[in-house]
Order: C-alpha cells, then sequence, then structure tokens
C-alpha cells in the first residue's frame, strides 16, 4: 500500500526534495565589511600595544610601561570594542562574532588589570601576547570564511 502512494506521488516528492536540496541555511549572519576592518584595527592598536609594552622592557625602560602612560591607548581599545558591541549586536545571527567580541574585551580588561600591576618582566607580555594572536587568528578566520561565502553567492 506505501509503494502504491509513493508512486503516486512520485512527482511531488521529488519537487520537495529538490527544493529541500536546494535551500541555504545560514547559522550565523552574513559578512559585515565594517565589522571585520573593526576588528582589524583593533587588532593592529592591541598588536602596537603589546610591541611598545615589549620594547620598553628590552630597552630597561619600564617605567614608560606604567599604566598612566598608557591608559589613553586602553580607553581607545575599550571604546573602538564598545562601538563594535553595538553594532555586532544590531545585526542578525551574530550571536558568535558578539561572543568573541565580548570575550575580547574581556582581555583587554584583564590586561589593563595586569598593566596596573606593573609589566616588567617579557614573559607575561608574551603570554599576552600569545593569546591575542590566537583570540585574533580566530576573529579573523570567521570574517574570511563569512567573506569567502559572500563572494560565492
Amino acid at each position: 500500500m506505501s509503494l502504491k502512494l509513493f508512486q503516486k506521488n512520485r512527482a511531488l516528492i521529488l519537487i520537495f526534495l529538490a527544493m529541500f536540496a536546494s535551500c541555504h541555511v545560514m547559522l550565523i549572519g552574513a559578512y559585515d565589511q565594517v565589522t571585520d576592518q573593526s576588528i582589524q584595527q583593533i587588532q593592529t592598536e592591541v598588536s602596537t600595544l603589546l610591541v611598545k609594552i615589549e620594547k620598553n622592557i628590552a630597552n630597561n625602560t619600564p617605567n614608560d610601561n606604567k599604566y598612566e602612560n598608557l591608559k589613553g591607548t586602553y580607553d581607545n581599545i575599550e571604546g573602538e570594542i564598545k562601538s563594535l558591541v553595538i553594532r555586532v549586536n544590531s545585526l542578525p545571527k551574530y550571536k558568535i562574532i558578539s561572543q568573541q567580541i565580548e570575550l575580547l574585551g574581556k582581555n583587554i580588561q584583564d590586561m589593563e588589570a595586569f598593566n596596573k600591576i606593573g609589566f616588567t618582566s617579557i614573559k607575561p607580555v608574551q603570554i599576552i601576547d600569545s593569546t591575542f594572536q590566537v583570540q585574533f587568528s580566530a576573529m579573523t578566520s570567521l570574517q574570511n570564511g563569512l567573506k569567502r561565502q559572500k563572494n560565492t553567492n
């Protein structure tokens, strides 16, 4: 009996399968150039800050790493992150990217707290740098994947 039903509705089933196969489900939002560029800008500023801190330690001028001397840089980075959080929260299906940006903000705050204690040794700076490299690499990879997706559609 089910074989007869299948045979009668074969064309309908084939049409349904063709429609289902052609559906494209996106679990993450589409590529957003402003978000990508903002992430790159923040990455550059964080990397520049870390290079500056490392050079101050290498040049035996750790006083240049005092929090008061770098506070403006932290404020600028945190402002850019806050602005980016607002943007990604307004984009559909950007929860993963929003989580990445929020974690980045937390890591900047952690680095800032550590800076208040003082950067006098290179080892903690290298660990922080390595952490940010992994984080920014993941964020960039996701943006590049979204960009490729945009270019294939």
